[in-house]
């Protein structure tokens, strides 16, 4: 038998991108804070940017199903994304920020669900023997690289990370060139009815733990490295911190196929939501930057097991004509409903209480949400029995 190789097309947008996303989500808000804006105002930059995509999500995900190809809205999407950022550099009015990262916002957030869709339906096609996990590994190296070096590179003059963001989603772009083309279904004869999709009841069981993992991650990224600072951090420390946040899922993602194989998706995700509580936790506690690291470990564990799950499990049980839109859907309610909910509220409660609070608060939302899953779970398993 001919020995496959890596499908590197294939890891390579992902290095390329989460490199941009890990220096946009990392270092906005320090950048806002440098200019003058408060945790309020950024909170306000989250919320409206996210509430706009949250109405376009959905679209985008709809778009590429009927697309000729789905790697034309991904090319679309990146070379929009590295053109706008660049309006950053015009002006610090507030409105014109406003505008220029709800734009910019638009094109960015839909890459991954449509990234993550594009690559195991390649997988699939190819009848390959690297799973998911090997492949998503790219994002980590890629965030751990771009959370590092931008660091190192910028030395706390953070209005240079937009550029760099520019070219890293031009990198993507390019080398997305050299993945074959994904059929959409626009020509399919028979088109599945979005009632399957939403039929699935244990979707929804993820995407409700998930929507919780999100809101501590809105913490997390947004707020904490404002926080970090003031117990001894700095540019290059805040770098460090993203960095092993970032390596810790290497394992995880190695291994993420073999172990929910062997546990199930139940058990993985019960474990996961309870780790993370105990992360929050400890972390609204620690009182230095290495401390601070060192709980980050935990991250990888609980971040690979909740994406890897719900990813692989809506390829696997969604109608392939509405993967995209599946994909599409978990990222609109996790990742963009949380901001939405979370950006105001917590930017305004973190101004209030701080951030050790929101993330104990965080936490204790994660140990009450472990427990709801695994009911729900357990019901629907014994229903479908």
């Amino acid at each position: 038998m001919k020995k496959q190789k890596f499908p590197i097309n294939l890891f390579l947008p992902y290095l390329g991108f989460y490199s941009a996303q890990a220096i946009f989500g990392t270092y906005l808000n320090l950048y806002l804070n440098d200019v003058g804006f408060s945790k309020t105002q950024m909170g306000m930059f989250t919320s409206l940017s996210t509430l706009l995509v949250l109405i376009v999500q959905p679209l985008w995900g709809y778009v590429s199903d009927r697309s000729k190809t789905k790697n034309r809205i991904l090319n679309l999407l990146l070379i929009a994304g590295a053109t706008t950022i660049l309006g950053f550099y015009l002006n610090i009015n507030y409105w014109w920020i406003m505008v220029v990262n709800c734009l910019f916002c638009v094109f960015y957030n839909p890459v991954p669900p449509l990234l993550d869709n594009l690559s195991l339906e390649t997988l699939e096609s190819s009848k390959s023997i690297f799973d998911f996990g090997h492949i998503r590994l790219g994002g980590t190296v890629g965030y751990a690289i771009g959370v590092l070096t931008a660091g190192q590179l910028m030395q706390n003059q953070y209005r240079r990370m937009f550029y760099m963001i520019s070219l890293l989603l031009l990198c993507a772009f390019i080398c997305l060139q050299f993945v074959p083309p994904v059929m959409g279904y626009r020509q399919k004869a028979k088109k599945s009815s979005f009632k399957e999709l939403l039929s699935d009841k244990k979707i929804f069981c993820f995407i409700f733990m998930n929507f919780i993992f999100s809101l501590g991650t809105v913490i997390y990224y947004s707020y904490y490295p404002l926080y970090f600072t003031t117990i001894g951090g700095d540019s290059q420390k805040v770098g460090i911190l993203m960095f092993v946040t970032a390596v810790s899922e290497v394992p995880f993602w190695l291994i993420a196929g073999r172990l929910t194989e062997r546990f199930g998706y139940k058990k993985m995700m019960v474990v996961a939501a309870v780790v993370t509580g105990l992360r929050w936790t400890t972390l609204s506690i620690a009182m230095n930057p290495l401390a601070a690291i060192c709980i980050n470990l935990t991250h990888g564990f609980c971040f690979v097991t909740l994406n890897y799950c719900i990813v692989t499990y809506i390829n696997v049980h969604v109608p392939r004509d509405l993967r995209a839109t599946g994909q599409s859907m978990n990222n609109m309610v996790t990742t963009i409903l949380s901001r939405v909910i979370g950006g105001v509220l917590i930017g305004y409660l973190s101004d209030i209480f701080g951030v050790p609070t929101m993330l104990r608060l965080a936490g204790a939302a994660a140990f009450i949400g472990a427990g709801i899953f695994s009911v729900c779970y357990h019901l629907i398993e014994k229903n479908e029995g």
